[in-house]
């Protein structure tokens, strides 16, 4: 289906926001694992955003208690 003619600049620019508004939590997601690739191809131990004491435990019954 083509696209319509927007009326004005002001509406296309506000389009394109919108659309980057919604895709910035993908394309954050896809900078970290590019980030993480990177990291572990440099000899890296592990993703410097997630700390050991950062990652949760398991759980043995469903109140959080191990």
């Amino acid at each position: 289906m083509p696209r319509k003619p927007l009326a004005s600049p002001f509406q296309a620019l506000e389009t394109e926001a919108y659309h980057a508004f919604r895709e910035w939590p993908l394309w954050l997601v896809l900078r970290d694992r590019e980030l993480g690739a990177h990291l572990a191809a440099a000899g890296s131990p592990r993703h410097p955003s997630t700390p050991e004491n950062a990652r949760p435990s398991p759980q043995q019954d469903g109140k959080g208690k191990a």
